[in-house]
C-alpha cells in the first residue's frame, strides 16, 4: 500500500518530468513546500547547477518568505498568478499552488512565453 506522502512524491516527480520536457530552455524544475524545503527536483541532463546547497536553501527560504508576505495582501490585489525573475545568468519562474511552490529556471537568454507558462500552470493545477 502506497502511503499518502509516497503518492504525493510520485505526483511531484511526474509533474517535474512533464514540465522539464516542455521546453529545451528549462534548466531545472523543483517543488518546495511552504517552509522552503525541497520536495523534489530535476536538473536537465548536462546542465551544471548554479547554486550550492546553502545557496539553494537561502533562495528557497527567500521565495517562500516573499510568498507568505504577499499572501497577506491578496484580498486587496487578487491572487498572484506567477513570478518571473530575470537575472543576468538565468530566468526563474515561480508558481504557487496550495502551499506548494514550483520553481523553474530557464537558460540565460530565454524568457518563457505566455503559452509555455499556461502549459506549466495546467500541469501544476492538476496536482
Amino acid at each position: 500500500m502506497i502511503k499518502k506522502w509516497e503518492k504525493a512524491q510520485l505526483v511531484y516527480k511526474n509533474n517535474c518530468k512533464q514540465i522539464i520536457s516542455l521546453s529545451t530552455s528549462i534548466r531545472y524544475v523543483g517543488i518546495i513546500n511552504e517552509y522552503g524545503r525541497t520536495l523534489t527536483g530535476i536538473l536537465k541532463n548536462g546542465v551544471k547547477p548554479m547554486f550550492n546547497r546553502n545557496q539553494v536553501r537561502g533562495e528557497f527560504l527567500a521565495i517562500t518568505s516573499f510568498l507568505k508576505l504577499r499572501n497577506t495582501i491578496n484580498p486587496s490585489i487578487g491572487k498572484m498568478n506567477y513570478i518571473l525573475l530575470k537575472h543576468e545568468k538565468v530566468t526563474s519562474l515561480i508558481l504557487y499552488h496550495e502551499k506548494t511552490v514550483y520553481y523553474m529556471t530557464f537558460s540565460k537568454n530565454s524568457i518563457p512565453s505566455q503559452s509555455l507558462i499556461n502549459k506549466i500552470k495546467k500541469i501544476v493545477m492538476q496536482e
